[in-house]
This record gives C-alpha cells, structure tokens and sequence, in this order.
C-alpha cells in the first residue's frame, strides 16, 4: 500500500500532530512542504520550515517498506539543505510504519541518543496504539484505521465510527478534509473489489429524509397516483392525496431503515465491538430523528383521515 503521499497530506494539513508523534515541544508555529534538493535530484517527504528563523527546521522521511538505505538519504537531505542554508539548525525526523522497518543503521540511528535529539524516530504503530490508549477518539488514531487494522470485517464494520471521529474533531476545516481524504483513499486499497461509491456508503452518517434516494422515489410514486387518481375523479384532491400517501409511505420507509440501524448497532453493542458509550452517541441523533419522522406519520394520517371525512358522499342514481 502508498502511504507516503497521504501521510504527507495529513501531517502538511496539520503539522502539529508531526510534532506530538516526535515529542517534540515546538515554540513557533511551522509550515511543512515537500521540496526537491537539486544536487541529489531528490524530493524529500517533507521540510517543516519555523516562522521563527531562530528555531531548527525539521527534515521528514516516512518509512511504509524495508530501505537499508533510508538513514543514509535522510542524513543527506540533512546536509545538503544545512549547506544551503548556513545559519539553519537542522534537526531529521524519521517516521516507521512500524518497528520492523527499521534498520537501525550506525552511526546515523545512534543521533536519536544524543541529549540534543539531533534525530527523531517515530515507530507510528506503537504510538498510535498509545495514543489509543488515552484518547480513543483522536482523529490521528482514526485516520490510520486503515492501515493497522488487520481484520477486513472489523474495519469495514467500525469505518463510519472512525470516519465520524474525524468529522466531529476541531480539527480546521481544510485538515479535516485531508484526513476523510486519507481515510477514504486507504478504505480503498484495503477494499479493492469496492468502488468509490460503495466505501461511502459504507462511512455515509443517515441522510436527512428529503435527501435520499427512496424518499424522493416514493414521493414521485405518490404524485403520479395521485394525478391517476385526479384523473378519474375529474378533481384535483386526487392528485394532493396520492401525493402525501406517497410521502407517508416514504416515511414508514425512513422509520424502518432507522429502527433498523439502532438494531445494527445494538448488536455491536452486545458483541462488546463498541462499548456503552459509542453505542448512545451513535443512537442518540438516530432516535432523535426518528422521533420526528414519527410524530410526521401521525399528522399525515390524522391529515388523510381528515380528508376522507369531508369528502363528499356520491349519490347513485
């Protein structure tokens, strides 16, 4: 699977997560962008640069694959831009997928020792299943779902959990969209047999009900009744009652597909995949709504019940 280019998306939409993975107390705020170092003809994953010119800037290399090489290019990114830049501090930060992908290559690994941490090294595994840990909710810790959860069925059964994670963050509006990116872009190569429509479907939060699909097939279904309707009666009543039958209809059908839900997710509730308190803030918007489409039932009936009684008896001749 490409990681790189998403893991850059993410910590470039919000370098401070960069930095928190690296234990790395900024005092300025940093921009991160990806650069070509012309000498090597080699672009780097990315350079954290400090609006303070007095703080160090920071060279990214991410790690997905086995490089017995990696160390040695990062410490070269590291000079070169140290060259061109004489009165830069310059400090490297080398990102692992996981622990395994390290080859812990000396002297370079050995800099991460040193008191001044002239180099940082992120096992992203581990510190994301700590930071887990604490805060199971952190977008950081749903946005990488796709790459460390094993199990397929878990992961596409908990997808819209994490997705929501990430959407209900306070992360900016601009780094929020880059993590549903990356979640997404991930969900993908994980589900190769999916298209993109059907891994939205499976991380889509319920649509208001004049938005879906059955709703407004419903309600077309009730006005051409309805004009039937009209029709043989001579009357335009006809037409307006078939029309709100059909938008009964697709409000029974809206109540069915949310009972429906709170059902799905009682029983992962039960199966202990989400625990007591996922399970209420999942249903609670669901209920919600469902108490609304409801009480919409009720006053449609009352409505077409009111209806049949004024109208009008026809005499036989």
């Amino acid at each position: 699977m490409k990681t790189d280019k998403e893991v850059y998306k993410i910590f470039t939409a919000y370098p401070k997560y960069l930095f928190n993975c690296a234990d790395i107390r900024n005092r300025t705020s940093y921009t991160m962008e990806s650069v070509t170092l012309k000498e090597f003809e080699r672009r780097t994953d990315g350079i954290l640069k400090p609006n303070n010119p007095k703080e160090p800037t920071y060279i990214m290399e991410f790690q997905a694959q086995n490089d017995d090489n990696i160390y040695h290019r990062l410490i070269m990114e590291m000079a070169l831009f140290a060259m061109t830049h004489p009165n830069c501090k310059v400090r490297g930060i080398l990102i692992f997928l996981d622990q395994d992908k390290d080859p812990k290559t000396n002297p370079w690994h050995s800099l991460s020792k040193t008191k001044q941490k002239f180099l940082r090294i992120v096992y992203m595994k581990d510190y994301i299943k700590d930071l887990e840990k604490q805060q199971p909710k952190h977008p950081l810790v749903a946005v990488f779902k796709p790459l460390f959860e094993k199990n397929l069925e878990i992961l596409k059964t908990h997808s819209r959990i994490w997705y929501q994670n990430i959407t209900n963050s306070r992360l900016p509006k601009a780094a929020k969209e880059n993590f549903q990116k990356a979640f997404t872009n991930w969900l993908l190569v994980r589900f190769p047999k999916l298209n993109y429509e059907e891994v939205i479907k499976m991380i889509e939060t319920l649509p208001d009900l004049e938005e879906t699909l059955a709703y407004q097939q419903l309600v077309s279904i009730g006005k051409k009744l309805g004009e039937k309707t009209g029709e043989k009666r001579g009357e335009k009543r006809g037409e307006k009652r078939g029309e709100k039958r059909g938008i009964k209809v697709a409000l029974i059908g809206q109540q069915k597909f949310m009972l429906k839900e709170i059902k799905r997710f009682e029983t992962m509730n039960k199966k202990g995949e989400i625990d007591e308190v996922v399970f209420k803030k999942l249903c609670a918007p669901i209920r919600k709504e469902l108490k609304k489409v409801k009480d919409q039932i009720k006053t449609m009936i009352n409505e077409l019940s009111e209806q049949k009684k004024s109208r009008p008896i026809s005499k036989r001749s």
